[in-house]
């Protein structure tokens, strides 16, 4: 028998979505590798991490969460760890791109520490790997990827129009909301749609764009995006987007239904342009590609067939399950 091994996993939110995706996923494979899966939160005010700390200190390795902790932090954590792995998927030495995608002294400083104390660090994309490889800390990439379930897709919605999809936050909104102007000319070109936003807050957008606000939550998501015939996946072109790590595509994708997306960062990668959707760098390409999903149905559902086989063999959590087990256990070992 394996003898039981635990990983602590430490996040300031233990139960969003990059704890759900990268770490919770996998907890089926880590415990047949004989390795007890712990995930712990890191509240705020000193007095509180305590228990956090103590935690670390009883677990055969931590895992620090897409936290950027403060230098007492970062100490105290490599102090108390026996073996400490940073993971982050987002490009943590940049602002926002709301707050326009530039570097941060201060989030600079603290992802420069947390990488030396770390001995592994694990990133979610080649964009991110290369901003600790320029701090001089090789990183291992390890996509966010999703659960595919057997067998094809679901049948399109029975609709009288198409439903586009768009999945996010009000912080991601913004990047919706700049293809106002696409969207626009759709409505004057005479074409049918409405517009499917699964978030916990509505766009702001000219009058005329028809737009059906269905509320994100975790038992609903996924239900409200099957029944939509695409979706679209627009980002800006900067390097906070740039460090993006895609679960909004592959979580259309693996519902069988294509995407329209921008060919920023990772979404290069998980859309293959003509087969499981289009990619876009500029507003005309945009518009053509949600034209083509509109107008041509039979293609939009072969390539909604395609793109749930292409996201179970690239980017789900089965196809990247052993690569998973394996890094942890070296940091384990």
């Amino acid at each position: 028998m394996v003898a039981t091994r635990l990983l602590a996993v430490i996040s300031s939110d233990p139960a969003g979505p990059v704890v759900r995706h990268r770490w919770k996923a996998y907890e089926p494979h880590l415990a047949a590798a004989g390795i007890a899966l712990e995930i712990v939160a890191w509240p705020k005010g000193l007095a509180r991490r305590r228990a956090a700390l103590r935690r670390a200190s009883q677990a055969d390795g931590v895992i620090l969460s897409s936290r950027l902790p403060s230098a007492f932090d970062a100490k105290r954590l490599r102090h108390r760890a026996r073996r400490l792995a940073f993971d982050f998927d987002d490009a943590l030495p940049y602002r926002d791109s709301r707050r326009g995608a530039t570097r941060s002294r201060t989030r600079g400083r603290r992802f420069r520490a947390i990488l030396q104390h770390a001995d592994r660090v694990f990133a979610g994309n080649d964009f991110l790997a290369a901003l600790a490889r320029e701090e001089g800390q090789e990183a291992v990439v390890l996509p966010t990827t999703v659960c595919v379930p057997a067998g094809p897709p679901e049948p399109e919605p029975a609709a009288d129009m198409s439903i586009i999809g768009w999945i996010g936050s009000q912080a991601t909104l913004p990047y919706l909301e700049q293809r106002a102007l696409v969207l626009s000319a759709l409505v004057a070109s005479g074409h049918h749609f409405r517009l499917r936003v699964i978030a916990d807050k509505e766009p702001v957008f000219p009058p005329g764009i028809p737009v059906e606000l269905v509320p994100w939550g975790l038992d609903t998501w996924e239900a409200a995006l099957r029944d939509t015939h695409f979706g679209l996946a627009p980002l800006p072109d900067d390097p906070w987007a740039r460090g993006k790590c895609g679960l909004k595509i592959l979580q259309v994708l693996a519902l069988g239904r294509p995407v329209v997306a921008s060919a920023v960062g990772v979404q290069a990668d998980q859309v293959v342009h003509g087969e499981t959707g289009f990619l876009a760098k500029d507003r005309e390409s945009f518009l053509e590609g949600i034209l083509q999903l509109l107008t041509e149905p039979d293609r939009r559902r072969a390539m909604g067939a395609a793109g749930r086989e292409d996201v179970r063999a690239r980017w789900s959590v089965e196809a990247w399950a052993p690569r998973v087990v394996e890094q942890v256990e070296a940091l384990l070992a």
